[in-house]
Parts: C-alpha cells; structure tokens; sequence
C-alpha cells in the first residue's frame, strides 16, 4: 500500500460507509508499528493507549495465522479479510504482505461489502 492509499481509503470509506465508519488503521506488519488515521471522537474515548496497542498486536499474530488458513483452503486463494461481528461493533481487518488495515464500524451488516470493496480498491 502506497503513502498517499491510508488517506485515500479513509475519504473512500467516509463516502460510502458514512456515520457507520468508526475507526481505521493503517499498520506496517514488518515493524509492528501503526497509526490512527481515523477515529470518531465517542470511538476515540472508550480505547486507551494499551488497549490500541493490543489490538493492534492482535493483528499481528492474526496475520501469522493467515498462511495457515491460506493453506486449508488452497482452491480460495489467499485470505485477504476478515470480519468479526460483535454485539455493538463490527471489524474488518485486510492484509497484504506487510501491511494490515483495520476498520471498524458501527454493528450494521450491510456496510461490510462497502468497506471491503473500498479496502480492495485501496491495495
């Protein structure tokens, strides 16, 4: 993912995913290291520092285990995303090689296919 593509996705989600986009999440998994590039103020409020930080370690070892995944199920092709539906919330993580984006969105199922589509557009 280029240097300009986090911006580009979080204008392309704030377009199509409106109100719903809560957070997104840029994170160089080579590095271990992230950025915010967006998240709502009541979003912004309810996650300290730590919590961030373990989140995002999360994806970390979630990428380690794609490959596994990848492997059971060769005739899908590689896992790009995946998607975690919570009782007030909704993540969509995707990856690449050495990037991992992460999105989070208010618990409206219907926004999954945008916020996928925009991520593909994005990689």
């Amino acid at each position: 993912m280029d240097a300009l593509a986090p911006t580009e996705l979080t204008e392309a989600l704030q377009t199509d995913v409106g109100d719903g986009l809560r957070t997104v999440a840029v994170g160089d998994l080579t590095d271990r290291e992230y950025s915010i590039v967006y998240i709502r103020d009541n979003i912004d409020e309810t996650y300290s520092e730590d919590m961030r930080e373990e989140i995002f370690e999360e994806m970390v070892f979630e990428h380690i285990s794609e490959a596994r995944q990848t492997d059971l199920f060769p005739p899908l092709g590689s896992l790009e995303f995946t998607t975690r539906i919570f009782e007030d919330g909704i993540n969509v993580v995707g990856w690449d090689e050495e990037v991992a984006v992460f999105v989070g969105l208010d618990p409206d199922p219907t926004l999954i296919p945008t916020t996928v589509e925009a991520c593909r557009r994005a990689f």
